[in-house]
């Protein structure tokens, strides 16, 4: 028989807000959407109308995921939250 401490986790887990559950599904999927490069370089946020915010410190690096990443980007958070919940990806330079 399972121990309390290792069931309650899981039972409060499952009373959160959908959207919650997306958001830490996204930050515990991040390493295997983004890569490890860009796991390291990155934050992401995303928001209650599908959008994905990928968070980089500098204008080099969002250029770059602009113009090579965001599709796979899109198609791999897509993937792993489904199509409904990642419409779009921006990406925005500082914090």
């Amino acid at each position: 028989m399972d121990d309390i401490r290792s069931i309650l986790p899981k039972v409060i887990k499952g009373f959160e807000d959908p959207e919650k559950q997306k958001r830490s599904l996204l930050i515990d999927s991040w390493p295997s959407i983004a890569g490890e490069k860009l796991t390291k370089q990155t934050r992401p946020q995303l928001s209650s109308k599908g959008i994905l915010y990928v968070h980089v410190k500098d204008s080099v690096l969002a250029f770059e995921i602009s113009q090579r990443y965001r599709q796979s980007l899109l198609k791999r958070a897509q993937a792993a939250l489904g199509e409904e919940a990642v419409k779009e990806v921006r990406i925005l330079v500082g914090k």
